[in-house]
C-alpha cells in the first residue's frame, strides 16, 4: 500500500480508536520514521496529542514492540503508553512522548560542556536501569530479531554488514584488496565483543535521535530491537553517536560516571567492562556505518551520509585503544577507507531494497 494510503487509514483507525469519547476531526502530522520503513503520524483533537505507527509488513516486529513497551513500562521507563492495538493489521496508537530530541538538546547547548553533561546524566541513570532491571525476567522468545548479541549475530549483522554495505559497496574495495588475515580477524573481534562482560537487556540503537526530550522531560523510543547482550553496547552507541559528536573528553567524563551509576544498581566488575569496552564500541561502529551505507545507497535516504565521517572518526580513534592491537587488518582497512570515499560513494543506486 502507498505510504499516503497507509497513513489515512492509520489516522482513520486511530479516530475511531481514540480513548474516551471519538473526536470529530482530527489534524495528521507526518512524523520521520528515519531508517524504519514503518510509518508514524502524530494525531492532534483538541488539546490532546497522540501518536499512531503502522508496521503491516513486520508481524514479528509488532509483537516484540508491544511487548517490550510493556515491560519497561513497568520498570519505570520512560516509554510511550500504549493506547490501542490492532495486531493483525500492524497499527497501534500511544502516548505522545513529545517533538524534541537529545540530539537537539544538545545542539541547543552548544559549547556548554556542563550543559552538555547535565543533559546526558538523566540519559545515564535511565540506561542504567534498563540493561539492569530491563534483564530480569525478560521473555527473549519475544525478541524478534534474536534472543540475544552473540559472536555470530555480530559477524554477521555488525562487521560484515559494515564490510558488504561501506567497506565493499560505497568505498569499493575489491576483496582481493582486502588484508588477508581480516577474515580471520574479524572471527576474533566478534568473539571479543560478542562474548564482553556483564551482560545485560541492549536496546541496540541507544542514541541521541531515540532519546525524546521535550521541556526537561525524557522519552525513550525505537526499543524493538531488544535483546541480551554486552553491556557495554548501549553505552558505546550513545556516546560515540555520530549524531552529536562529543568531545572525546566528555566521552570519557560519562563512561566514568556511568560506571558508577551502574555499579548502584548492583554488582559490576568495573575491569571486566572496561576491557570490553573498546571491542564493543567499535562492533557497534560498524553496525552504524554499515546501516549508513544502506540507508543512502539502498533506501534513498541521503542525510545519512553526513554520519559517515564521524563514525569512521571515531572508530578509527576506538582502533587505537591497546585492546585492539592485534587487528593489524582491520585497522588498515579502517585507516585507508576514508580515502576510498569520494562524492558519489552515497548515491542511490536507483532501486529500493
Amino acid at each position: 500500500m502507498p505510504e499516503r494510503d497507509l497513513m489515512g487509514d492509520l489516522a482513520a483507525w486511530a479516530q475511531e480508536a481514540w480513548p474516551g469519547k471519538r473526536p470529530e476531526e482530527i489534524q495528521v502530522e507526518p512524523l520521520a520514521a528515519d531508517g524504519s520503513l514503518r510509518v508514524f503520524v502524530r494525531l492532534r483533537a483538541g488539546m490532546r496529542s497522540l501518536v499512531a505507527m503502522a508496521n503491516p509488513a513486520n508481524p514479528a516486529e509488532n509483537l516484540s514492540w508491544e511487548y517490550l513497551a510493556a515491560h519497561l513500562g513497568r520498570l519505570g521507563l520512560p516509554v510511550a503508553r500504549v493506547l490501542a492495538v490492532d495486531q493483525q493489521a500492524g497499527r497501534f496508537l500511544m502516548e505522545d512522548l513529545g517533538s524534541g530530541s537529545l540530539m537537539e538538546a544538545v545542539a541547543a547547548a552548544g559549547e556548554d560542556q556542563e550543559a552538555v553533561v547535565a543533559l546526558y546524566r538523566p540519559v545515564l541513570a535511565m540506561l542504567a536501569r534498563l540493561q539492569y532491571q530491563g534483564a530480569q525476567g525478560l521473555d527473549t522468545s519475544l525478541c524478534y530479531d534474536g534472543p540475544e548479541l552473540t559472536p555470530e549475530v555480530l559477524r554477521r549483522q555488525e562487521a560484515g554488514y559494515f564490510l558488504r554495505e561501506l567497506v565493499l559497496g560505497a568505498a569499493g574495495w575489491q576483496p582481493e584488496e582486502l588484508p588477508p588475515e581480516l577474515e580471520n580477524e574479524l572471527e576474533v573481534f566478534c568473539a571479543l565483543a560478542g562474548e564482553a562482560r556483564p551482560r545485560g537487556l541492549v536496546h541496540r540503537d541507544f542514541q541521541s535521535r531515540n532519546v525524546v526530550y521535550t521541556k526537561g522531560r525524557y522519552g525513550l523510543v525505537d526499543f524493538q530491537g531488544a535483546r541480551l547482550g554486552p553491556a557495554q553496547y548501549d553505552l558505546a552507541s550513545l556516546l560515540h553517536d555520530p549524531y552529536v559528536q562529543l568531545p572525546w573528553s566528555i566521552r570519557e567524563r560519562l563512561l566514568a560516571e556511568y560506571l558508577e551509576t551502574l555499579a548502584a544498581q548492583g554488582p559490576l566488575n568495573q575491569g571486566e567492562f572496561l576491557a570490553g569496552w573498546a571491542p564493543v564500541s567499535a562492533s557497534r561502529l560498524m553496525q552504524a556505518l554499515g546501516a549508513f551505507a544502506f540507508l543512502t545507497r539502498k533506501r534513498n535516504r541521503p542525510h545519512f551520509a553526513a554520519s559517515v565521517a564521524p563514525a569512521l572518526a571515531s572508530l578509527a580513534r576506538v582502533m587505537q585503544d591497546p585492546t585492539m592491537a592485534g587487528f593489524v587488518g582491520l585497522r588498515q582497512v579502517v585507516r585507508q577507507t576514508p580515502a576510498r570515499l569520494g562524492p558519489h560513494s552515497f548515491d542511490f543506486l536507483g532501486e529500493l531494497q
